[in-house]
């Protein structure tokens, strides 16, 4: 499994000024080939990360929010070989495709028909397939219909995705024992910030999941200029006693085949 961390900025200010990027993260597992979250930029940083959006075969939508969103069309356009066929997987909150009272639909009826598949999930879906089953996890967030992801792939392994969320009771259960659980933290400690997570939240979530490793991203303004994420990772890790590191723009993670006690392994 390896991840590819084409942005790692969160939230209006993050977007316009690009202090960290805002590309998602582009997933790769034995045939799958996955951009969560693409906002502003992911097709032009995939293209300089030499990583051809045409390869994509699944496409993941959190939520209606312009920095999970905002390149998701012309990656539907790129997965689907210039609209020309059929293919690939769209999974979404139902916000992105069908709009609700707050926001969206920030995909067109013309993108949602062009996949082979569209997935529209509420918290506690699934969808299943040979290669990959995905459970929508409940958040609470501006948008009332955004959802995180745990994926677990065909050789096991789990992945986390907590997208933006408020901590509430239940939500680190609900990524337990994950072999990597990434969290979108948009400020530091003490700063907290409604319908999202600051350091301290984060603390209580990966002390509750108990992931093998954490890697933390999505960091507003405040994160990347009052401290450094790679402060607050730490302080995060002091507090859990769970691995974690902060994510940083173009970064690379892999997880390694082998035994379960080495496999988390991250090339930075």
């Amino acid at each position: 499994m390896e991840l590819f961390f084409l942005g790692t900025g969160g939230g209006r200010f993050s977007i316009i000024t690009q202090k960290r990027r805002t590309g998602g993260i582009r997933i790769i597992h034995d045939k799958l080939n996955i951009h969560l979250d693409p906002g502003p930029g992911a097709l032009i940083y995939s293209l300089e990360k030499n990583m051809d959006p045409r390869k994509i075969n699944m496409v993941m939508v959190s939520h209606s929010h312009p920095d999970h969103y905002t390149d998701a069309e012309i990656l539907i356009e790129a997965m689907t070989g210039g609209a020309l066929k059929k293919s690939g997987t769209l999974i979404c909150a139902k916000s992105v495709t069908v709009g609700n009272d707050v926001c969206g639909p920030s995909i067109s009826k013309y993108h949602k028909s062009l996949p082979r598949e569209v997935v529209e999930l509420e918290a506690g879906g699934k969808y299943v397939s040979d290669a990959v089953k995905i459970e929508a996890v409940k958040s609470i967030h501006y948008d009332p219909d955004t959802i995180g992801f745990k994926l677990t792939f065909s050789d096991g392994k789990t992945l986390g995705y907590t997208s933006d969320t408020e901590y509430f009771e239940g939500l680190g259960e609900a990524y337990k024992n994950v072999d990597l659980l990434v969290l979108c933290v948009i400020r530091p400690r003490g700063m907290p910030l409604k319908w999202h997570m600051c350091i301290d939240d984060a603390v209580k979530v990966v002390g509750e999941a108990k992931p093998k490793k954490a890697i933390l991203t999505h960091f507003g303004m405040r994160m990347i200029l009052n401290t450094t994420p790679e402060v607050e990772a730490k302080y995060v890790e002091e507090q859990t006693g769970i691995p974690t590191i902060a994510a940083y723009d173009g970064m690379v993670f892999r997880v390694k085949r082998g035994e379960r006690k080495k496999d988390l392994t991250s090339f930075l």
